[in-house]
């Protein structure tokens, strides 16, 4: 097997496994009456050890580094509270109370904020083209909250609301830990970010008191959320990036709300018109060309972004 080949398969696998944990998580809402705050709570202190040990155990890498500067720590925290925390909880909170596939579409939105702030802070000069591929993304998520009928909103409002701020809180986590990225690497700024917010989200909701009846169902769907949806699905992707350019790497991460788009349908029956499909691949398509727009056309190299931190 290529080095092409193997990337390709390790970035799907990646952006397929967080597409299938959504729409476990959602299984876990509607059977087990689990809520979010549980959910959010266990899985990030559980993946973020589970990072960590990797990092440590496999990688040889000093975990601990990242606490010798004050500066950097500071950094660390705002990351996973404003960042890791905001990001998940949103997301996982989105899918409660509307449905795995808004919720990842809705997220996979997040280079569009990544652009704003960034045309904003003067990081980058405004392309006419780019702004049409702006304007495009936002035609296509009308099209999806409203399936056509432009005088309503076809799905939950609050859903809606938590599904784009769980794509700016992407766009931070992508934008804030830059520094320590660089200095650290991804698997312990992340692992380190996913631990503390666990951490923290214990005052809010304790992994050992999950307020519903723990069955070997519902521990099975927790587990592989946990395992494969977010520590598996990490690693891939970052072991991915090794043999593919993260351009190559970004596309495939479309599979995650493309697959709870389709899981969706086949799962809870779900209902998808002819307008919410045009409205999905606008989406992708417009996200995807404006995440690479500068790297097809400047040829610079990329740079990890959004989700793809993971």
């Amino acid at each position: 097997m290529s080095d092409k080949v193997k990337g390709i398969l390790l970035a799907a696998g990646g952006g397929s496994l967080w597409g299938i944990s959504g729409i476990l998580a959602q299984l876990l809402f509607a059977v087990y009456t689990v809520s979010s705050e549980w959910l959010v709570s266990t899985r990030l202190l559980m993946a973020g050890i589970l990072i960590l040990f990797y990092s440590r155990a496999v990688k040889r890498e000093d975990i601990f580094g990242i606490f010798r500067e004050s500066g950097d720590v500071i950094r660390l925290l705002l990351f996973a509270v404003f960042g890791m925390v905001s990001c998940q909880y949103l997301f996982f909170k989105a899918i409660e109370v509307s449905s795995a596939s808004l919720a990842a579409i809705l997220q996979f939105t997040a280079p569009i904020f990544v652009y704003l702030y960034m045309l904003i802070k003067k990081e980058k000069h405004f392309n006419p083209a780019e702004g049409g591929l702006v304007l495009a993304t936002f035609a296509g998520v009308l099209l999806i909250v409203t399936k056509g009928e432009f005088s309503r909103i076809a799905v939950s409002p609050l859903g809606l609301v938590l599904g784009i701020g769980s794509a700016i809180g992407v766009a931070f986590y992508t934008l804030q830990p830059r520094l320590i990225l660089k200095k650290y690497g991804s698997s312990v700024v992340v692992g380190w970010g996913m631990f503390i917010g666990g951490v923290l989200f214990q005052f809010i909701h304790p992994f050992w008191a999950p307020g519903f009846a723990m069955t070997a169902q519902s521990v099975l769907l927790t587990g592989a959320i946990i395992l494969f949806g977010t520590a598996v699905a990490f690693l891939a992707y970052l072991e991915s990036v090794k043999y593919i350019e993260a351009s190559l790497a970004s596309v495939m991460t479309a599979l995650e709300p493309l697959l709870a788009a389709i899981l969706s349908v086949l799962v809870f029956g779900t209902a998808s018109g002819f307008v919410e499909w045009l409205g999905i691949a606008i989406v992708l398509g417009s996200v995807l060309l404006l995440s690479n727009f500068s790297r097809f056309k400047e040829k610079i190299p990329s740079r990890e972004c959004g989700k793809e931190i993971l």
